[in-house]
């Protein structure tokens, strides 16, 4: 099991190996606010907020994953710990079920060019006042597609299941190579300290 010692995660930029969280310096930072930035650019508001602009800097935390069995578990639990030290428990199931079903997309068809393109599949998590928003990219840019419901297949729901557990869900391609799946969730405004 990874190691997730989630002491001090309310300062601004965070990032995870398979050691230990580290507050990571504003350079270390860019690159996953530039992420941010090309699914939500400068003026584009996050939609499922209805209003409510996540305004300033927002507190970010990442981690990255490989071809990796347990890819899946770990990503679960990274996602309820950050939510749990952020304080935003009542979106914690719903937001560690969609990143669950987004990096095992990303990981089981992200890397299938992965001599080409030998990047990480990437979970970012971006905080900012009461949204959520779950962010994995891949090297890939195809587009993910929202199958309908085969209720005999055992595989194809993984994107029913992120558009039924978020107030909504997106992507965008990433210069210069690769896409970004998103996920954005709200906290209810009487459990957010």
């Amino acid at each position: 099991m990874v190691d997730i010692n989630l002491i001090g995660l309310s300062m601004t930029g965070y990032r995870t190996d398979r050691a230990s969280l580290a507050e990571a310096d504003s350079v270390a930072r860019d690159p996953w606010l530039g992420t941010l930035e090309q699914v939500f650019p400068e003026g584009k508001r996050w939609p499922w907020t209805y209003g409510e602009e996540p305004c300033g800097v927002p507190q970010v935390a990442v981690h990255e994953f490989h071809r990796e069995s347990l890819a899946a578990r770990t990503a679960r639990h990274f996602t309820a710990g950050v939510l749990r030290t952020w304080s935003m428990e009542d979106v914690a199931d719903d937001a560690a079920l969609a990143v669950c079903e987004l990096v095992t997309n990303a990981l089981r068809h992200g890397l299938r060019h992965q001599a080409i393109h030998p990047l990480p599949v990437r979970l970012l998590m971006f905080r900012s006042s009461r949204a959520l928003l779950c962010v994995v990219t891949d090297p890939s840019t195809d587009a993910p597609v929202l199958r309908e419901p085969d209720y005999v297949a055992e595989t194809g729901r993984g994107l029913q299941v992120v558009a039924g557990v978020s107030r909504m869900w997106g992507w965008a391609r990433l210069r210069p190579v690769g896409k970004a799946v998103w996920a954005g969730f709200t906290a209810d405004a009487a459990g957010y300290r």
